[in-house]
């Protein structure tokens, strides 16, 4: 029995390591044509690659994705993540050069289909009211908590965990250009806090 439940083991392990080495190449690819989608998204429209470079902000290191026409830097690309109701909220958020957002694009995300799962629907009220705000200006928290964001219906704290990573993001952006950082956002209260009401 101990032997035939080793074998059985030593087996499964060869064909998981197998097909994992297989396809780590093809899952890397397909990550990396998500990433460019979503830089193509999120910023103006630019020349050539953008030019990468690294931000490290309370700890964290962030990969910040510059969009250049020319000699110019026409925009910011940063992924920014934050835990919703159903687990990691992963954004690309775009800056234009003054600051202000000029779109998000959900990388990925496990929220509710129906409730926080209309964050990813682009042209939805939710997404296109930060579309060229200042955070410097707009309070990115929802209104229940006293911030100027208006939340998915039903479904707040996916709308807290996007502010956040939005707020997130921006502290990047202003750490890259040099800027003293402000804190855009509170935390997301964690399922079983205040309202759950996915």
């Amino acid at each position: 029995m101990l032997l035939s439940l080793g074998a059985i083991c030593l087996v499964s392990a060869a064909l998981l390591s197998s097909v994992n080495a297989l396809t780590a190449k093809r899952i890397a690819m397909v990550q990396e044509q998500k990433t460019e989608r979503a830089i193509a998204q999120v910023v103006p429209p630019f020349d050539g690659t953008p030019v990468d470079t690294t931000v490290i902000l309370d700890g964290t290191e962030y990969l910040v994705h510059q969009a250049m026409a020319g000699d110019s830097i026409v925009g910011y690309a940063i992924e920014s993540v934050a835990t919703g109701f159903g687990g990691p909220i992963d954004l690309m958020v775009g800056f234009s050069t003054d600051g202000e957002i000029y779109s998000t694009a959900v990388i990925s995300h496990s929220e509710t289909p129906g409730l926080g799962a209309k964050m990813t629907d682009e042209e939805s009220y939710f997404r296109t009211q930060f579309v060229g705000k200042n955070p410097a200006e707009y309070n990115l928290s929802v209104s229940k908590d006293g911030g100027d964001v208006d939340a998915i219906t039903a479904s707040t704290i996916t709308s807290r965990a996007f502010t956040q990573a939005l707020a997130k993001a921006y502290n990047v952006y202003l750490a890259v250009t040099g800027a003293s950082p402000y804190a855009a956002s509170a935390e997301t209260p964690q399922a079983g806090e205040g309202e759950s009401d996915e």
